[in-house]
């Protein structure tokens, strides 16, 4: 099985064959909707949530919306 994988090196340069399954092209998909999402959004947000959060409180709460985003987008596709 390991004799099988291409190095990234090999692949990038042409050598090697490079198969991009449904469950890669899915995780990928989904991290484009969450950035495509919630990057506008929580700059837009912060100013007006800033006053009550900190900095960090702000992202963690981002973080974990971001997160079941993902989950949601993903079970959607997935």
């Amino acid at each position: 099985m390991i004799a099988d994988v291409v190095p990234l090196c090999k692949t990038l340069s042409g050598e090697g064959n490079f198969m991009l399954d449904e469950a890669l092209l899915t995780k990928l998909l989904c991290v484009g909707f969450v950035a495509a999402f919630m990057l506008p959004f929580g700059g837009l947000l912060f100013p007006y949530v800033s006053n009550e959060l900190s900095g960090i409180e702000f992202q963690a709460i981002e973080a974990v919306a971001s997160a079941t985003l993902a989950f949601v987008i993903y079970s959607v596709l997935g």
